[in-house]
C-alpha cells in the first residue's frame, strides 16, 4: 500500500509539472507589446510605415508585414467594443496566418502608463499578435487619416495597399469577409 502512495505522488507531481509546463508555453505565445518610434507616409492608399523596436532589435511594420494580407485594428483597453472584438481577432490570427494574414492591434490608451496597461491587457487577455502602443502624440492615427472612434480596423493587402476601412465594432464573420475580399 505504501508503493501505491508513492506511485500516486509521483504520477500526480509528474501530471502537474506537465500542466505548468502547458501554461508557461501558452503565456509565451503572447505577442508583443511595442511602442511605435516614428511614422512615415507612403503615398495615397499606401499603409504608413511605421518603426519600433522589439527585444532591441529595430524593425517596421514593412517588414513585418511584407507580402501579407494584414488586419490593423485600432483600439483601447477601456473601450467595451474592442474588448468584445479580441476573441474574434485571436481566433482570426490563429485561423488565418497559414494564409499570410496578419492580425496587428495598434493602442490608442492615453494614459501616462500605456505601455504597461496594454502589456498587462494583452497577457490576461493571451492576445497572440502584435499589439503597438501609438506613443507619438498619435501621429500613426493621423497618418491612417485620423481615427475619430474606436474600434477601427484596416484591411490592408499584401502589396500595402489600404483596401477597406472598418468603424466600429465589426464580427468575426465581417472581419473574415473584408480579409477574404484581399486575399
Amino acid at each position: 500500500m505504501l508503493r501505491f502512495g508513492w506511485l500516486l505522488l509521483m504520477a500526480i507531481v509528474v501530471v502537474v509539472i506537465a500542466a505548468s509546463s502547458q501554461s508557461s508555453n501558452t503565456s509565451g505565445s503572447t505577442g508583443s507589446v511595442v511602442v511605435v518610434e516614428s511614422v512615415t507616409k507612403r503615398g495615397a492608399n499606401k499603409a504608413p510605415d511605421f518603426t519600433f523596436k522589439d527585444g532591441g532589435r529595430s524593425s517596421s511594420f514593412a517588414e513585418l508585414t511584407a507580402g501579407k494580407v494584414v488586419l490593423l485594428n485600432f483600439w483601447t483597453t477601456w473601450c467595451g467594443p474592442c474588448r468584445r472584438e479580441i476573441p474574434d481577432l485571436v481566433e482570426l490570427h490563429k485561423e488565418m496566418a497559414s494564409k499570410g494574414v496578419v492580425v496587428i492591434g495598434v493602442s490608442l490608451d492615453q494614459a501616462d502608463n500605456r505601455v504597461s496597461l496594454v502589456k498587462t491587457f494583452a497577457e490576461r487577455s493571451k492576445i497572440p499578435y502584435y499589439n503597438f502602443v501609438d506613443n507619438l502624440e498619435f501621429k500613426l492615427a493621423e497618418a491612417y487619416g485620423g481615427i475619430q472612434s474606436v474600434p477601427t480596423t484596416f484591411i490592408i493587402d499584401r502589396k500595402g495597399n489600404i483596401v477597406q476601412r472598418l468603424v466600429g465594432a465589426m464580427s468575426k464573420a465581417s472581419f473574415a469577409e473584408a480579409v477574404g475580399k484581399a486575399l
